[in-house]
C-alpha cells in the first residue's frame, strides 16, 4: 500500500512537472533544449496516463509500449542535454539503440504469464539510459554548470544500480524485486523514484541558471565589438593582478594604447571600416601576447594591456614588437590598403606595493600623452621626469570617467 501510494505521487508530480516545462519550453521554442526536455517529461506523462488507466487499456500498451515511455523519457532526457552540452549526435544514437533492442522484447513479454520479467527488463533498460545520461553530464567542462552537472550524475549512478538490482532480483533470484528482501528494495526503489523524478527537473533548471548567469557576466566584462574585456573587466582584472603582485612581488606592466589619427580612418572610410579595424587590433595585439597577458579596449580607439610577472626590461620589447606589427599591418581593411599606428604608453610596479590600479593608468597615461607629443606611433614609459603638475592634470580625465570619449590627441 506504502508503495503503491508512493508510485502514485511520482506520477503526479510527473505531470505537474510536464505542464511546467510545457509552459517554459513554449516561451523559449526555439531553444532545443527546452524543447527535448518537454518532450521527455511528454513521455513520464504519458507513462503516468497508462499507469492511471492500466486496467481499461490492451495488454501491449499496458505492459508492453508503457515499460518503453520511461527508458524513452532518459533518452528525449539526451537529447536535451545533447544541445544543451553541444555534443556529438553520437552520444544520442545509444539511447537510440538502446530503445530499439529492447522494443521487441518489451511487446512479446506483455502476453507472458510471469510480466514481472517484462517491468525488471524495463528496470535494465532504464539502467542502461541513466548511465548514457550520467555520462552525458561528466563530459561537460563548464566550470558554471559543474555542481548541477555533478548532483545529477551522481544521483544517476545511484539510480542505476538500483534499477540493476531489481533487474537482478526478477532474473538471477526469480522473484518479484518489490517483494524480496521484506520489500525493503522495492520500497527503496519507491523512494528514489520520487526523489529522481523531484532532483533531476530542479537541478537541470540549476544548470541552465548557472550558464545563463556566467553568461550574462561574461557579457558585462567583454567588449561586444572586440570581444576583449571591457572597462569594468579591465578593473577586475587589473585588481586580481595587483593582489598578486602585492603576494608574490613579481612585477606587473600597464601599457595605455591609442591608435594615431584614428578619426581620419572614419571620415575617410566610415565607423564601419573603424570597427573592422578595432577588431583587427584586439585580434593582433592577442595573438602576440603571452596567455597569462590581458587585452582590454577602455573605450573608442583606446586599449589597455596586463603583462605579468614583467618589469621595464622585459616589457619593453615585447611593446616595441606590438607597435611595429601594427605599423607593418596594411591589410586591416579587406578592400583598402591602410597604415595603422599607435602610440604606447606604459607604467609598472616597480616595487611599489602600495600602488593602485588608478595610479598606474594614470602614469601609463601620462606616458602616452609624452608618446603623442613625440611624434606617435613610439613607445614610451613612465619616469620620474613626468611626475609633474602638468603632465599629471594631462590624465585627469581617468579620475572623470572621460576615457574613450572624443580623444583630442588623435
Amino acid at each position: 500500500m506504502l508503495i503503491s501510494s508512493i508510485l502514485l505521487m511520482q506520477d503526479v508530480q510527473l505531470l505537474c512537472f510536464t505542464v511546467i516545462f510545457g509552459v517554459l519550453a513554449l516561451q523559449r521554442w526555439r531553444d532545443a533544449t527546452w524543447r527535448w526536455l518537454w518532450y521527455s517529461f511528454l513521455a513520464n506523462a504519458a507513462g503516468a496516463f497508462c499507469d492511471f488507466t492500466g486496467p481499461h487499456l490492451p495488454l501491449w500498451i499496458n505492459q508492453g509500449i508503457n515499460v518503453e515511455l520511461i527508458p524513452l523519457s532518459y533518452a528525449l532526457l539526451n537529447v536535451s542535454l545533447m544541445y544543451f552540452s553541444r555534443l556529438s549526435r553520437r552520444v544520442v544514437w545509444i539511447s537510440g539503440i538502446i530503445l530499439l533492442i529492447f522494443l521487441p522484447f518489451f511487446l512479446l513479454g506483455s502476453h507472458a504469464p510471469n510480466q514481472v520479467r517484462n517491468l525488471a527488463l524495463g528496470d535494465f533498460a532504464i539502467a542502461l539510459e541513466s548511465l548514457v545520461t550520467a555520462i552525458i553530464l561528466l563530459q561537460g567542462t563548464e566550470k558554471p554548470t559543474r555542481s548541477p552537472r555533478y548532483l545529477m550524475s551522481g544521483f544517476l549512478f545511484v539510480f542505476v544500480l538500483i534499477e540493476l538490482a531489481r533487474a537482478g532480483a526478477a532474473f538471477l533470484l526469480h522473484g518479484d524485486p518489490d517483494m524480496i528482501y521484506a520489500q525493503k528494495l522495492g520500497l527503496a526503489s519507491a523512494v528514489v523514484y520520487v526523489v529522481n523524478t523531484s532532483i533531476l527537473p530542479l537541478a537541470f533548471v540549476w544548470m541552465m541558471n548557472a550558464r545563463l548567469e556566467a553568461d550574462l557576466l561574461q557579457q558585462s566584462i567583454v567588449d561586444p565589438l572586440t570581444h576583449v574585456l571591457n572597462r569594468r573587466g579591465l578593473e577586475q582584472a587589473l585588481e586580481r593582478e595587483l593582489t598578486r603582485y602585492r603576494r608574490y612581488g613579481n612585477e606587473l606592466t600597464v601599457a595605455m594604447i591609442d591608435l594615431d589619427h584614428f578619426k581620419k580612418l572614419n571620415d575617410a572610410y566610415g565607423h564601419g571600416a573603424g570597427d573592422v579595424v578595432l577588431t583587427g587590433v584586439a585580434t593582433l595585439l592577442g595573438n602576440l601576447l603571452r596567455e597569462t597577458d590581458v587585452v582590454s579596449r577602455l573605450g573608442g580607439e583606446e586599449f589597455v594591456l596586463l603583462l605579468p610577472h614583467t618589469d621595464i626590461a622585459e616589457s619593453q620589447p615585447v611593446l616595441e614588437n606590438l607597435c611595429r606589427a601594427l605599423r607593418e599591418r596594411t591589410d586591416m581593411l579587406p578592400h583598402a590598403t591602410v597604415n595603422v599606428t599607435a602610440s604606447f604608453g606604459a607604467s609598472t610596479t616597480r616595487g611599489r606595493r602600495s600602488i593602485t590600479g588608478i595610479e598606474l593608468l594614470r602614469e601609463a597615461d601620462v606616458a602616452l600623452y609624452r608618446a603623442k607629443e613625440d611624434g606617435r606611433a613610439q613607445v614610451r614609459f613612465f619616469t620620474s621626469a613626468d611626475e609633474t603638475r602638468d603632465a599629471l592634470q594631462h590624465s585627469f580625465r581617468i579620475y572623470r570617467g572621460g576615457l574613450g570619449q572624443d580623444d583630442k590627441r588623435s
